[in-house]
């Protein structure tokens, strides 16, 4: 199964506030709180409903999504 490497994310994002901040550049007006995205780094998982505005923004920023990405088949 493939999954998002979500610390990943927020490593090179710079923690919640640094993808919050990419969030409000590429998706102005989300409406998304500080405690929420922290709460997703805490989780390492993001939500269904936000996975395409984060990898939206991640593309904005310069990365592919394929870095992200992890093959937890091949760690089988």
């Amino acid at each position: 199964m493939v999954t998002f490497d979500v610390p990943h994310i927020f490593r090179v994002s710079g923690g919640p506030r640094g993808l919050l901040d990419w969030l409000d550049r590429h998706q102005p007006g989300h409406g998304l709180a500080y405690n929420t995205v922290q709460m997703w780094g805490r989780r390492e998982t993001i939500p269904a409903r936000w996975v395409g505005a984060v990898l939206y923004c991640v593309e904005q920023q310069g990365h592919s999504c394929r870095e992200f990405l992890i093959d937890n088949d091949e760690f089988a």
